[in-house]
């Protein structure tokens, strides 16, 4: 039996933290590990439990919280780190996986210490782990031996993230405030640059102008960072007044409170599309996490998403490359999706001329199994176990 110890985060709401949870849960399931768990400061001192709940069913919850600590001495056949600020200390002789992803790209404070010699992370049995293509590429360009890069995606539970009946959507949208003959929105992104929350309200607004019955719903986890989908859409508005009117105000919505996974399957079900015109990702697993619900989803061509969106269940938003003069500061790498395809596409989801066409549904539920078993977190498990 080999031994494993995963340091990182558990009990919050973070995506690596969620990440880590769910692998934990799934490696639970191999039997030929002894799996141990060291819990590592949360990167802010207000990421607790209490107040970033994971949203597990108590049971998972549970197990989660039930994986050993290591006993002291114990030097595990594998160490995987799951953590940000990456750790820049090994141990001589110790095998090491360490968990990497980026949007854009990695500046000194991605790590707890400026690297003296990256060559560590790749040394001997040492390896990099990432979810995307578009995050190993960036990681290339920072410098790290792309050989040892592994790409090992993130994954979605159906038993979880699974499509609502007729009668549940029905149900819940009403519960929602949403019409029977609105079409609905969605982004649970966090408010940062790299989402394109600007973007989606933008294109939004548009779409509102010509179509009255469009609404857009954002699950904002402002208690991260203590950004607000809010202030986006107020900075807008100020440079915008002509474009981000009072009716269009009347149609965004956000929900600021803290819900489990079941609550956010039934926030995806109730979407008409998941919209997310991001200008970099690391992997974006909220847009699988709704193509699992069956809802079509809305993405940036070129970036992140490419690795696991089909296109039967998706739509990507054509985008150029950006530069220096469409970002705040020196980035590096991002995708710029065009706002006026956006526009159409938002446009043809409400006029109901993009996603569910009668001839194309067994297309579609057959790229949704064959996602569904490509991309679990038990097969994610396994290619962990694999580098292990």
């Amino acid at each position: 039996m080999k031994t494993v110890c995963i340091e990182g985060w558990r009990g919050v709401n973070h995506s690596i933290a969620m990440v880590n949870q769910q692998q934990l849960l799934a490696l639970l399931g191999h039997a030929d590990l002894q799996v141990y768990h060291r819990d590592l400061p949360f990167f802010m001192r207000h990421w607790t439990p209490a107040r970033l709940p994971a949203g597990f069913a108590v049971a998972d919850a549970e197990r989660i919280a039930a994986v050993p600590t290591p006993p002291e001495g114990l030097q595990p056949d594998c160490l995987l780190r799951m953590v940000s600020p990456f750790i820049t200390t090994f141990t001589p002789g110790q095998k090491t996986l360490t968990f990497m992803v980026t949007e854009c790209a990695l500046v000194d404070a991605c790590f707890d210490r400026r690297p003296s010699d990256l060559a560590a992370f790749t040394q001997g049995q040492n390896r990099i782990i990432t979810p995307s293509h578009w995050s190993r590429a960036r990681l290339v360009d920072h410098g790290f031996d792309a050989e040892h890069i592994h790409v090992v995606p993130h994954a979605v539970r159906a038993d979880t993230f699974r499509p609502l009946l007729p009668a549940e959507r029905l149900a819940a949208r009403r519960q929602l405030g949403v019409a029977d003959d609105e079409t609905l929105f969605l982004n649970v992104g966090v408010a940062t640059w790299n989402k394109g929350l600007d973007l989606l309200v933008t294109a939004f607004a548009q779409v509102k102008q010509r179509l009255p019955r469009a609404r857009l719903m954002f699950k904002e986890n402002k208690a991260l960072y203590g950004l607000s989908v809010d202030r986006t859409v107020a900075e807008l508005q100020r440079a915008r007044p002509d474009l981000i009117t009072g009716d269009v105000l009347a149609g965004i919505s956000v929900i600021s409170s803290a819900i489990d996974q079941a609550q956010l399957r039934t926030l995806y079900g109730c979407a008409d599309a998941y919209v997310s015109p991001y200008r970099a990702e690391g992997f974006n697993l909220p847009v699988l996490e709704a193509m699992a619900c069956a809802t079509p989803v809305l993405v940036t061509a070129g970036g992140a998403t490419d690795d696991f969106c089909p296109p039967a269940l998706s739509l990507k938003i054509a985008a150029r490359p950006g530069t220096r003069a469409d970002a705040p500061e020196d980035v590096g790498p991002f995708q710029v999706p065009n706002v006026d395809a956006l526009t159409e596409a938002m446009a043809g989801v409400a006029e109901g001329r993009v996603a569910d066409e009668p001839a194309d549904a067994a297309r579609r539920q057959q790229q949704r199994q064959a996602l569904l078993s490509r991309l679990s977190w038990p097969a994610v498990a396994d290619q962990l176990a694999a580098l292990f």
